[in-house]
């Protein structure tokens, strides 16, 4: 009897012991998860500039290139987003005042609008400045994926790609 005792209570004892590394190991996993969470790079400044429907058929080092390229803009890019921000709590007061302003709405859609404009152009002169560093048959290749790419104006999706050795 005595012997039951003592491997019951060792079974018992391994048994706590495997339950408290466990809690251990889900509470590191936790506190961890809380710690890395603030360790992550900021994203690129590239995301305030949309490349639209040329995004895709750019290669991996050409959208390096521009997000490099983009970088340069990025306190012109902060500025606006501090802006947006000042127009958003400017709009969301004058939808709510009664009368509601409708003249300052169109005044902060007006400075949306512009900014709007702003990144559209960045974006413009950035994709055109990497045609220009682009030999030409890395346009011609570009222009080949690009026609590949998935488009709105094709209900059907893209065509099939050329067959045999294309130029």
């Amino acid at each position: 009897m005595a012997e039951t005792g003592k491997t019951t209570c060792r079974g018992l004892r391994w048994a706590l012991i495997g339950s408290v590394a466990l809690n251990l190991l889900v509470a590191g996993a936790i506190v961890g998860g809380i710690l890395a969470h603030d360790r992550r790079p900021p994203p690129p400044m590239v995301r305030d500039v949309s490349l639209g429907v040329l995004g895709g058929a750019f290669s991996k080092d050409d959208r390096a290139a521009l997000r490099a390229s983009a970088q340069s803009h990025g306190p012109q890019f902060r500025e606006m987003r501090r802006q947006a921000r000042s127009d958003m709590e400017t709009l969301i007061a004058a939808l709510r005042e009664e009368p509601w302003n409708r003249a300052e709405v169109e005044h902060v859609l007006a400075r949306h609008k512009e900014r709007t404009v702003t990144r559209l152009e960045i974006g413009e002169a950035l994709i055109l400045q990497r045609f220009d560093a682009m030999g030409p048959q890395e346009r011609r290749a570009f222009a080949d994926r690009l026609a590949h790419a998935p488009r709105f104006d094709r209900p059907d999706g893209p065509p099939p790609p050329p067959q045999g050795d294309a130029q």
